[in-house]
């Protein structure tokens, strides 16, 4: 280990794993030493370890050029917040402050940031310090009031601000919380679980990290239906107005269903009433004011100035890559055209011009991200819901044109079905191959890289234990130092969407799209939940009330699909003869009527599934009414005050 305090920190997958599993053997028999010796008092430095070692919640790494005063500044700014601290100097290139807190200060700090939790009378409230007993609930301890993602974004909030100075100065190299390493256990591949722990990912995750994982589950059980509709299709030729039909009523019921679902979660984890007015994201800029509502200092920046931004920057540049992606998928055409007449129909160099625009378009989705992400930087949104929401919108209107255009042009200007069926499965292979590769590929060659790590792992020298005062805590603190960060869900629910419009868009020509989408995503949801808890450092909890943006462009997609397959059963020889016939004058508007048929069926679904379960609201309604009635209460105790 000496020779990466020399050199920038390794990655070392392998080792972290090693450390990891170790350290797991060792606590899960120091537990079943005390369950066996119940309250004797069998103490010994494991135990003391053990014990230091559960109550870090934060590491802070400073980097090569802070100095011992800078690191001692920090330190004394955080203790003022009552927060624990430990300074562990190991040598000029590893300096690490770890944080702690006391239970007190938690639920102090937990009254302070307005945490809904569950009362024992069954409704859901912001916690209150001085009202403890009213949220403890039958059997719970107040060490279980607070989740294990809390505490960790509790002491970030209160400490992050008055030492973003330092970070800014380049004396902070990274602040992350660690990985409890006994409850990553409960995330292992287990094959007699048929669902995935929800409540435990989102106690230790948070709940933006929960709710993806229930959404691609929620999502991948779905596409069961339209996996074995897809086989009756190809097996009995079904009527394509019954295949239209049945993606309109599956794509809405599945969209209406997982709202109740997720309001259901949402009021559960006590994000439900989430609102614009919540704190700012931490990259948020602006002039310290008195908020309008609270009165609290709070930062605030003009919204022209976003505005301005958003309408002559950021949806101009939007348009030239909207156009820039359209011209590139009509260009493809032109040279399969010219590959066309110089080697005739039967040529193998025909694959060619598909094969390499299905790679310019998961190249030009990377590219793409980037863009949208910097532009959206730019505008400087307040909160994270505001700015994923026009990431997100940035974002769609280049991959609905990025991925689909070609299909669209195919399918109703060269109106070739034979060639839009051929077109789509080799797009949708290169999307699937392309997710894999990220997915799977990128974890293991990480992994491949540190095959001889176990070889290379040297003990600690004996010099720099003299500046360790819990070995286990620094050894894991150096090796997730190394791991990359997690920033967000973004990522996963793009390539959830993009599979999506793959599976609906052209349904009627595509009936296997859902059952690949529907094998690809039993892997990728443990695969994304193994890179989460073995790839990436612990991120910090994101509160989050629904899937955001992402949700409008699921339903988005969904109504595109149902014109689309529309389109497509009106380009069959025998519905235009058979529309011909009978109105010989307008058979066009044969499309339209059928077509506001579906629509006004997917509205009255929409209309008739309400978003909120019947409970949730019930439990709004009464939390409303306590709120109510304790104002009430409050006003009487200060009238008879006053009387007094």
């Amino acid at each position: 280990m000496s020779e990466d305090a020399k050199s920038p920190r390794t990655r070392n997958i392998i080792e972290n794993q090693l450390f990891r599993r170790q350290r797991s053997l060792k606590l899960e028999a120091l537990q079943r030493q005390r369950s066996q010796y119940g309250t004797i008092d069998v103490i010994n430095d494991d135990d003391e370890e053990a014990e230091t070692f559960g109550k870090t919640y934060i590491v802070i790494i400073f980097t090569e050029k802070a100095k011992l005063r800078h690191c001692q500044d920090v330190e004394k700014i955080i203790q003022e917040f009552g927060i624990q601290t430990t300074l562990e100097i190991v040598s000029k290139t590893e300096k690490y402050l770890y944080l702690s807190a006391s239970l007190d200060t938690l639920l102090r700090l937990a009254d302070a940031a307005e945490l809904e939790k569950m009362t024992t009378t069954g409704s859901m409230q912001k916690f209150n310090y001085g009202c403890v007993s009213d949220f403890l609930l039958p059997g719970m301890t107040q060490e279980q009031i607070l989740h294990y993602c809390e505490t960790p974004v509790l002491i970030k909030d209160v400490v992050e601000p008055p030492i973003r100075s330092y970070i800014q100065k380049g004396y902070i190299e990274d602040m992350f919380p660690l990985h409890d390493i006994l409850y990553l256990d409960r995330f292992n591949l287990n094959l007699k679980r048929t669902t995935l722990p929800i409540e435990e990912i989102r106690n230790y995750f948070g709940s933006s990290i929960g709710l993806y994982f229930a959404f691609i589950e929620f999502y991948t059980k779905a596409l069961i239906f339209p996996a074995v509709f897809g086989i009756l299709q190809s097996l009995m030729t079904l009527n394509l107005s019954l295949v239209c039909s049945f993606y309109v009523v599956w794509t809405t019921i599945f969209l209406e269903l997982w709202k109740r679902r997720c309001a259901g979660l949402s009021y559960r984890w006590g994000t439900i009433e989430m609102s614009s007015l919540d704190k700012p994201r931490a990259a948020y800029q602006g002039q310290m004011k008195p908020d309008p509502i609270t009165g609290k200092m709070t930062l605030h920046y003009p919204m022209r100035y976003t505005y301005l931004q958003m309408y002559c920057i950021s949806y101009p540049v939007v348009l030239g890559c909207v156009v820039a992606a359209a011209w590139f998928a009509l260009y493809q055409f032109q040279i399969e055209a010219e590959v066309l007449a110089d080697f005739g129909a039967d040529s193998w160099l025909l694959y060619i011009p598909v094969i390499v625009q299905s790679m310019l378009i998961a190249i030009f989705s990377w590219a793409y991200e980037k863009l949208a992400t910097f532009l959206t930087n730019l505008e400087n949104h307040r909160t994270r819901s505001q700015y994923e929401r026009h990431r997100v919108n940035k974002l769609m209107l280049f991959e609905i044109v990025n991925n689909f255009f070609s299909q669209f042009y195919i399918a109703f200007v060269l109106q070739d079905l034979k060639q839009l069926k051929y077109q789509l499965m080799m797009q949708l292979l290169i999307f699937q191959l392309v997710c894999i590769a990220q997915e799977i590929g990128i974890p293991l060659m990480a992994v491949l890289r540190q095959k001889y790590a176990k070889y290379r792992h040297k003990e600690i020298e004996p010099e720099k234990l003299r500046g360790i005062s819990n070995k286990p805590r620094y050894e894991q603190s150096f090796y997730e130092s190394g791991l990359d960060a997690y920033h967000s869900t973004y990522e996963d629910y793009l390539q959830v969407c993009i599979q999506f419009g793959y599976v609906v868009l052209f349904a009627a020509v595509a009936p296997f799209a859902a059952i690949g989408a529907f094998i690809n995503n039993v892997f990728a949801v443990h695969i994304d939940m193994f890179k989460l808890c073995n790839i990436f450092k612990r991120p910090f909890a994101r509160r989050a009330k629904n899937i955001g943006a992402w949700q409008l462009a699921f339903e988005l997609l969904s109504v595109m699909s149902l014109l689309s397959n529309c389109g497509l059963l009106f380009l069959q020889p025998n519905v235009k003869q058979f529309f011909s016939h009978w109105l010989p004058s307008i058979p066009d508007l044969s499309f339209v009527i059928f077509e506001h048929l579906l629509l006004g069926l997917k509205f009255l679904i929409h209309k008739v599934i309400h978003e909120r379960p019947r409970w949730v609201r019930i439990g709004l309604l009464k939390a409303d009414f306590e709120t109510s009635q304790a104002l009430k209460q409050l006003k009487k105790f200060k009238a008879a005050n006053k009387m007094a």
